[in-house]
């Protein structure tokens, strides 16, 4: 046999900074708010299965007797506002993907416990099914809901990666945290999108983190709040009292914009296939580089942009032109009444057309 202590001590020594247990119960709770923000359409589309598929763990693994959750602690930076014609990258996008570090360490305690418990049965999951993985954390006394819907931890802040084994054991559930978020609002004061509704309530369709990950057209009342990001946010993190002690400073989140708009698929698998940013994809990420351009104002940018004015996504070309508005002056004006002459695409050509009015009227 094997004791909830045994295990937990194992998974920390793995470099994990909270372990918790709770039972496969449906998430009740849960599903009731999920279904008041499906209609409200404040959902992302990122997420697996319906809410109830969400939200009850036992209609996709009857055996499952309780589940083993886990948080593995990442650093954060200060890189919000780079200097020169840099981007910013999340921290969580620093090194290689978490869904494969934190699958492999899962893994590896799944391992441990198979070698305590004859027919021991598990299944891994680290954002990667379709359990709502905060939940879980929640229900297993990892942390609390923060105002900005993240988990937080009491060791490690909400700069975690969450996963849990589900298992066929029988281990007693852990008790719940307290909330202390208190009467500190300062990351729905810090959200540039106004994102965060209200305490609690987050509209994903606004999150700086979900826009830069989604595909296709970013909508123009909220690329210049994207300010210099690239892939995720962080904003709400920064502030957050609880990771002030996991906050750190440099370059590991500055990216250079111009080699980003320029950079060919063999480059950039070749410089981030094992990151967040490969599993993006080059395209998506390069459409984020020409907005940062765009908000970055800077007469050089429009070096890259005037190639991505020719890239064969008509979603980069569309972003592209309203980047080369958005810096102004005669070549961008220039640039963007040559653009129109060939360019064959009604979205593109409408993004063209609206930064050749705004630059009118500026």
């Amino acid at each position: 046999m094997i004791t909830k202590e045994e295990i937990r001590e194992y998974i920390i020594g793995l470099g994990l900074c909270s372990v918790g247990f709770t039972h496969p119960m449906p998430f009740d709770r849960l599903e009731k708010v999920l279904k008041e923000r499906q209609q409200l359409g404040y959902l992302s589309g990122f997420e697996k299965g319906t809410v109830e598929e969400r939200c009850r763990p036992e209609t996709h693994l009857g055996w499952v007797r309780s589940i083993i959750a886990v948080a593995l602690p990442y650093t954060l930076y200060y890189n919000i506002q780079s200097t020169g014609i840099k981007g910013s990258i999340s921290g969580s996008a620093v090194g290689e993907d978490y869904h494969r570090l934190l699958g492999s360490k899962l893994e590896q305690a799944a391992q441990y416990i198979s070698k305590r418990v004859q027919g021991f049965r598990y299944a891994v999951m680290a954002d990667t099914g379709p359990l709502v993985d905060r939940e879980i954390a929640y229900r297993s006394g990892i942390g609390w809901y923060g105002k900005n819907c993240s988990i937080i931890t009491p060791i490690s802040g909400s700069r975690v990666f969450l996963g849990e084994l589900l298992t066929n054991l029988d281990l007693e559930p852990d008790n719940l945290l307290e909330d202390h978020c208190g009467g500190c609002t300062c990351c729905i004061d810090n959200c540039p999108t106004g994102a965060l509704t209200e305490p609690y309530t987050l509209d994903a369709r606004k999150c700086i983190s979900y826009l830069t990950q989604q595909r296709g057209v970013i909508p123009r009342e909220l690329r210049a709040k994207m300010e210099t990001s690239i892939y995720g946010c962080d904003r709400c993190l920064l502030c957050c009292p609880h990771n002030s002690s996991g906050i750190g400073s440099g370059g590991l989140t500055s990216v250079d914009l111009m080699e980003l708009v320029n950079m060919d698929r063999h480059e950039f698998d070749s410089r981030y296939k094992q990151s967040a940013l490969g599993w993006r994809g080059l395209n998506v990420i390069k459409r984020n580089a020409v907005i940062a351009l765009g908000n970055l104002g800077l007469q050089e940018g429009l070096n890259a942009l005037a190639a991505a004015l020719r890239h064969p996504s008509p979603v980069i070309r569309g972003h592209s032109a309203w980047a080369v508005g958005r810096i102004g002056g005669g070549r961008a004006r220039d640039m963007l009444i040559k653009s129109l002459t060939h360019e064959k695409d009604r979205y593109v050509r409408g993004e063209i057309e609206a930064a050749l009015e705004e630059l009118a009227q500026n």
